[in-house]
């Protein structure tokens, strides 16, 4: 235990410095005063978005389904965890198993969870370790500066574990003056969140160095016993940008997360009704991920093509310790070079129209190794992915904007696969409405365990196919009273082929990985509004309808039929320079009732039971009592709702947060 004792000291002396930081922000002004810790709450939402074409075009122009969360939008719910805010956008699904830190999965469109690609400034950050899905529960809010969330398949430009769709996040990057920025955070659960950083610069050169950490002591997360488990997070977050002549930029990022979650056993105990719930016990887990992309971008005959290389890497660690001995240990990573090359060209004899052709090579390989006290060590073989794509767009009389396009992936170790698709989006000014939609294919490739196999009891299979998906949406988005309220629907299909499940084969004695035959089916509704009711009150709603079946006929485990969520800010007392220095959200998400798996104990048969829908209300305010120097505070599961998301765990209840923010400007 002598490792987990050094790696506490590590943590709390990290985060002494955030309160040493933070301290010091209370006895400083900024001295520039157009910098704001509290942006006005009727600010316009950003209109480019980069994830649908891989470079920057105005929303309103994309046929996808697309959602922007801005870091004005973070900083006004006071977000912790990037999973809490996600829950707030249409056709996305967030299931954490317990308290803070747990394993947090997120679905969109009712796909699975390692159908949601996840990429941090330009890196694919999905686990090879962890069936090639993304762990939510590591990834804290504090250096974001945007989120796109890109619904429906994308295949075309973005490979495997495209199914369900795309959430791309950026970071934030030095601009203007030296700033300093510090914020420190307390409260229900023995919890501490804290943050720093330091950035600055102009286009020629420009840097940011970011620190955040999170500590928790947790709740129960078993029914039995009263040993609560606690959580720990250090993420480390860095850029750099160089401009040393008009058509060459060089960046690069990296990125590095230590985390200690002490979770309850699994299989030990049942509940009354005989199903498998967690236990009390001594276990932790320990994970780390570092990432880092570096690149070029050379931009030729006056902007018309622009060419982008880069390089980047994945390297992740988890191991896991009961009563003290190790027990678990899985390394992974991930490599990727890639190449994009855009080209511009307008034709305004022709229907004044614009163009853009789009080339993209990625050779992708992922590798790893691993140990457990039933099997020993094993590494596993490479597997290695080129892919190929090419798409065209064209906007004809700035009203009606077309994309198509394929790509073809050739792998070492199963099928190759091609995925066209093609989006539309037609704007009607004359009546401030928008038609939008898209077709196109997803694909989810074979994980390393999969293909090679795990422990003693699980036998890899080199015969599987990759699963595959086609998908289509079609949506209006309409316009009312000026553009103060903007509705958007939007009805989506989804025929998922070739899904990977697991068997157990009497022959060999142990369980495999198969295709399974057959196709599940998801469709359903989503509806997004927004509404500017007056100066500085803003509302946004959604509400999503899923209907998600197996080839079974059988309706899919935590996808919840019914979702919504809303969010009513409001930005008042303004100060002489126009600063809004109050900021109140108040924020309403509601989760319905939903399938999930359950075990019978001894047998381990599974079948599945309901959970309960429950409602989460969450109430966070700041007041900026000195010029960039504000005091924050907010109440989470205002209503004390008693629920779970995964069967067995139990969630937090009610909990206070209350702390400072500031920022020093040179």
């Amino acid at each position: 235990m002598r490792r987990h004792e050094q790696r506490g000291e590590r943590v709390n002396r990290c985060l002494q410095h955030f309160l040493i930081a933070a301290a010091a922000m209370m006895v400083s002004v900024p001295t520039r005063a157009e910098d704001k810790t509290l942006p006005a709450a009727d600010e316009a939402t950003p209109t480019v978005v980069v994830t649908a074409t891989r470079y920057p075009v105005d929303a309103e122009t994309v046929g996808s389904a697309i959602t922007v969360i801005t870091e004005q939008e973070l900083q006004q719910q006071q977000t912790s965890f990037v999973s809490d805010i996600l829950r707030d956008v249409p056709g996305v699904a967030v299931n954490r198993s317990g308290t803070f830190g747990t394993s947090t999965q997120v679905r969109i469109r009712g796909a699975e969870g390692n159908h949601t690609l996840v990429i941090i400034d330009g890196v694919e950050v999905n686990d090879p370790a962890g069936g090639n899905e993304f762990d939510f529960g590591d990834l804290l809010a504090s250096d974001i500066e945007r989120i796109e969330v890109l619904r429906g398949p994308q295949a075309i430009l973005y490979g495997s574990n495209t199914i369900g769709g795309v959430i791309n996040i950026i970071t934030k990057r030095g601009k203007g003056g030296p700033k300093v920025t510090a914020r420190a955070e307390g409260g229900s659960f023995h919890t501490f969140d804290g943050a720093s950083s330091i950035s600055g610069g102009d286009e020629t050169v420009n840097g940011y160095l970011g620190l955040s950490g999170f500590r928790t002591a947790g709740i129960n997360i078993s029914e039995n016993g009263g040993e609560n488990d606690g959580y720990k997070n250090i993420t480390l977050n860095s850029s750099v940008n160089v401009k040393p002549f008009e058509i060459l930029e060089l960046s690069g990022t990296l990125r590095y997360v230590d985390a200690e979650l002490q979770y309850d056993d699994f299989g030990a105990v049942s509940d009354s009704d005989g199903f498998i719930i967690p236990n009390d016990a001594d276990e932790v887990d320990e994970r780390t991920s570092l990432s880092g992309r570096a690149q070029a971008k050379l931009t030729l005959f006056d902007g018309m093509f622009e060419n982008t290389v880069g390089y980047s890497g994945l390297r992740t660690t988890s191991k896991t310790e009961s009563n003290g001995a190790e027990s678990f240990n899985f390394n992974a990573q991930t490599n990727t070079v890639d190449y994009q090359g855009n080209f511009f060209f307008d034709t305004p004899a022709f229907a004044d129209a614009s163009h853009a052709l789009t080339f993209v090579y990625e050779r992708q390989q992922q590798t790893g190794d691993n140990f457990s006290t039933f099997s020993g060590y094993s590494n596993f073989d490479s597997i290695i992915n080129n892919g190929y794509a090419a798409e065209y767009r064209i906007g004809l009389w700035d009203r009606l904007f077309l994309t198509g396009g394929a790509r073809y992936d050739q792998n070492n170790k199963f099928e190759d696969f091609t995925s066209p698709r093609v989006t539309g989006a037609l704007l009607i000014p004359e009546t401030d409405s928008r038609l939008h939609a898209s077709w196109g294919k997803g694909v989810q490739n074979p994980t390393l365990t999969e293909l090679f196999g795990f422990f003693a009891n699980f036998v890899g299979n080199p015969d599987l196919e990759p699963e595959n998906s086609t998908g289509w949406d079609v949506g209006v988005e309409q316009s009312f009273l000026d553009k103060r309220l903007v509705v958007d629907v939007t009805y989506f299909n989804n025929r998922i082929k070739d899904f990977i499940s697991s068997e157990f084969d009497p022959a060999i004695g142990a369980s495999r990985p198969i295709n399974l035959d057959g196709t599940s089916k998801i469709q359903g509704v989503e509806v997004a509004a927004t509404a500017k009711i007056y100066d500085g009150l803003t509302l946004k709603a959604s509400y999503t309808y899923t209907d998600g079946e197996d080839p079974d006929g059988d309706e899919l485990v935590r996808r919840p039929p019914h979702l919504a969520s809303t969010s009513l800010n409001y930005a008042f007392l303004k100060d002489d320079e126009g600063r809004r220095r109050v900021n109140v959200n108040l924020n309403l998400d509601y989760n319905g009732s939903q399938k999930d798996f359950v075990f019978r104990s001894p047998t381990f048969e599974r079948s599945t039971r309901t959970l309960d829908d429950y409602w989460l209300l969450n109430l966070a305010a700041s007041y900026e009592f000195l010029p960039g120097l504000a005091v924050v505070g907010r109440i989470e599961n205002l209503l004390d709702q008693d629920y779970e998301e995964i069967y067995g765990y139990r969630s937090p209840g009610i909990g206070a947060f209350a702390g400072l923010r500031g920022h020093i400007s040179f």
